[in-house]
């Protein structure tokens, strides 16, 4: 767990305000230090390298280090099933081997997640994030806790009432080297592997209402026909979605029998009861029919004390980047959570507090639904909760002032804690607490001052504001975004950032702050400015009560070209935009263009730019010697064949063959230029594209029709929705493919 203990914090630490310092001498030791360098000259100098590795029969390992968490360690990985997100806390526990100060670059904290849906090895790659580390002299004494989360659209869902889909979460945590891609079995050599249970939330949609409705009248289809039905009526009204409902008592005092106790049972009840003032006979009416004593009930929430006996928080942290708390919560028990996954379940609230060098501020609450699962896996069910945080009025101007804070979540199942009472202890649940860094500005500007934080996925810092491209010299190094260095975008390309001072607007469109995009061609004057007028979609959160809602909305500007500011991070509504979506830039034609935010108030961004590039690359062609398309080849002679592309902006990368489909057992040596590759991999080409040539052996590949397809890539990348309010993007690219028969000599 990440903790600190609760009676070492003393007020004189906390008034120190925790301000870091030149960090002193630390000594660290040689493989920490020149790690990368050791692994130019052995890439298997540590003994990490897979055995899968062509290079590991060429490599011995010098010394092994594997795994080592002494400098950094993943503590908890949990998985939010309303947010579709997944986060681990990070650990740091040293105060230096992190490459240098809050002034330096310092070094990268990676983390890759996986995701194993049917618990079977089968694992599929979530994507990577990490975050900047730091040497702090506060670090020995009070390890910090960092949050990493990651977004993502479930692959597989199923109906309430269906087996329920609990796949095991993975996250490497590796520093320094970024964890490779579509390798699960990756060793890290600083860092650690953290596997967790996970629960998806189920699908609530029309089919299940058909499946539903269907058995109550003695109707059972196979799930191959529901997915027939799905395919051929795919839209039906969402009055047809399953509406989940609370289970009364009675019904969970039979269902549970003796397996959850009278204080468990009876809790919700009484404690709704109390709050919502119920007459007492009809309390213990109600009570008494599920057969529970109330007495007994009422005597555990007078004297509370933690119980973890069901539901545990174990780890708390800050994303730093985002300015979001974070903690994990572990449900232990396979049932007293009020309901199964076609119930309302019930809720693990959390409560955050945090300590500046003042005592306990309350920063809000948040809650995640939870149900019982029966069967549980060992080890428990993970969860996250979230909360957006305001902490503007904290950040240091420089980057020598970094500033720490104590942070503390109160966990408490199906009572929301009362606001303001940093040390209430719920019936249900513990508290857990940290130490965070809270990041630096590194900038001067007004809390008014709108801040755009990524272009087109990239981190803005990344971009250069003279070139507009992908710059890897700037800011830290970051292997996620460096591998893109001289990039541009193509014309659709998401903005995301902050207004960090914002009204209390209490979702209330007419009392939030009004911003809009002002957009222009590089060297124009500064008098052909225009707004952007394209609307997008958001997915808008919304915590009240600790309690989310979420829903899509359009954002479209007014005649002055203004958006509205949804995000309000004050109580009594605490208002996100999923990625911090600010807008979308949809540019028609290739060009250098500079753009800046501008607020109602008259608050005005920093200027940027981007280089658009709308044209992929053109004349891609693949050929087969010999042969027309679809012509006939004999097994056993080589087959060979050229491929060429160009660039209206003298802008290509790459190619890569994909052959369609060689058989299990099949093997054939492919080259390209006459050089050996394989098939999928990556071969560079000039700026200004190429003429080339390529070959396959035969022996080995039996009779059939096949295709090769050509993939053309230029340095540019495409940005695109892959779901209404969240972008990714893959590189530009163009595509030509071949068929042919291959017959028996």
């Amino acid at each position: 767990m990440a903790t600190i203990k609760k009676t070492t914090v003393t007020k004189a630490a906390v008034a120190t305000k925790a301000v870091a310092s030149a960090v002193q001498a630390v000594k660290i030791q040689p493989e920490r230090q020149h790690m990368q360098l050791l692994l130019l000259q052995n890439p298997n100098y540590f003994g990490t390298l897979s055995k899968k590795s062509p290079l590991a029969g060429q490599y011995k390992a010098v010394k092994a280090i594997q795994g080592n968490t002494s400098y950094e360690q993943i503590t908890c990985v949990g998985y939010n099933p309303q947010m579709k997100s997944v986060t681990a806390i990070v650990k740091l526990n040293q105060n230096g081997g992190y490459s240098g100060g809050a002034c330096t670059p310092g070094s990268k904290e990676y983390v890759r997640f996986y995701i194993d849906y049917e618990r079977n090895g089968n694992w599929k790659d979530l994507g990577m994030v990490s975050f900047d580390a730091h040497d702090f002299n506060h670090t020995n004494n009070n390890p910090l806790c960092y949050a990493v989360n990651l977004a993502f659209n479930p692959e597989l869902t199923r109906c309430c009432d269906d087996k329920p889909v609990l796949p095991v979460v993975r996250a490497i945590l590796s520093w320094s080297v970024a964890p490779t891609a579509d390798d699960p079995d990756f060793i890290p050599v600083w860092g650690n592997i953290l596997d967790v249970n996970a629960q998806l939330e189920p699908r609530q949609g029309w089919i299940c209402w058909l499946k539903h409705n269907l058995k109550d009248i003695g109707v059972e289809l196979k799930p191959e026909q529901f997915k027939l039905i799905a395919e051929k009526m795919p839209l039906l009204p969402e009055v047809l979605n399953l509406q989940a409902e609370e289970t009364e008592l009675a019904s969970l005092a039979k269902l549970y029998k003796k397996e959850v106790q009278e204080e468990r049972l009876g809790f919700t009840t009484v404690a709704k009861a109390l709050t919502a003032g119920v007459p007492s006979f009809e309390l213990t009416s109600n009570l008494a029919n599920a057969g529970l004593n109330i007495s007994k009930v009422i005597d555990f929430i007078l004297v509370p004390k933690f119980n973890t006996t069901y539901e545990e928080v174990k780890c708390v942290g800050l994303d730093r980047d985002t300015s979001r708390l974070y903690a994990t919560v572990l449900l232990k028990k396979p049932s007293g959570y009020a309901g199964n996954l076609c119930s309302q379940g019930s809720r693990e609230y959390v409560a955050f507090y945090m300590d500046f060098g003042s005592g306990w501020e309350h920063m809000g609450t948040t809650s995640v639904e939870v149900h019982d699962v029966n069967p549980m896996p060992t080890g428990g069910l993970s969860y996250h909760v979230e909360l957006p945080v305001n902490l503007t009025p904290y950040q240091k101007e420089k980057c020598s002032e970094t500033y720490f804070a104590k942070v503390k979540a109160i966990l408490s199942w199906n009572m929301y804690p009362p606001d303001n009472q940093p040390n209430w202890i719920a019936p249900w649940g513990d508290w857990e607490q940290a130490w965070v860094e809270i990041r630096n500005r590194g900038i001067v500007y007004t809390g008014k001052t709108p801040i755009i934080t990524a272009i087109g996925n990239i981190p803005a810092k990344k971009v250069s504001t003279v070139t507009g491209m992908i710059d890897s010299s700037l800011d830290a190094p970051d292997a996620s975004v460096d591998g893109y260095n001289g990039f541009s975008f193509n014309g659709v390309v998401p903005l995301t950032g902050l207004v960090p001072e914002h009204p209390d607007s209490n979702d209330i469109p007419a009392s939030q702050l009004l911003y809009r995009i002002m957009l222009k061609r590089a060297g124009e004057p500064d008098s052909s400015f225009a707004p952007v007028t394209t609307p997008f979609k958001v997915l808008k959160n919304v915590i009240t009560g600790g309690i989310l809602t979420q829903s899509v909305e359009t954002q479209t500007p007014d005649a002055g070209g203004f958006y509205n500011y949804l995000v309000d991070y004050n109580a009594p509504k605490i208002v996100t935009v999923h990625g911090d979506l600010l807008g979308v830039l949809s540019i028609a034609d290739s060009g250098v263009y500079e753009f800046y935010l501008e607020t109602s108030e008259g608050y005005i961004s920093t200027r940027h730019r981007i280089k658009i590039d709308k044209h992929a690359p053109k004349d891609v062609e693949i050929k087969v010697n010999g042969s027309e398309d679809c012509g006939t080849l004999k097994k056993g002679m080589d087959i060979t064949g050229t491929y060429k592309l160009a660039d209206d902006e003298n802008n290509c990368h790459s190619v890569a063959f994909e052959f369609i489909t060689l058989r299990p057992g099949d093997s054939t040596v492919f080259k390209v230029d006459g050089v050996v590759s394989s098939f999928g991999a990556r071969v560079n080409v000039p700026l200004v594209g190429k003429t080339g040539t390529w070959s396959m052996t035969t022996n080995n590949v039996r009779k059939c029709g096949y295709n090769i397809r050509l993939w053309a890539y230029d340095r540019t990348l495409y940005c695109y929705a892959f779901i209404a309010y969240a972008y990714t993007f893959h590189q530009q690219r163009s595509v030509d493919t071949i068929g042919f028969c291959l017959n028996e000599a």
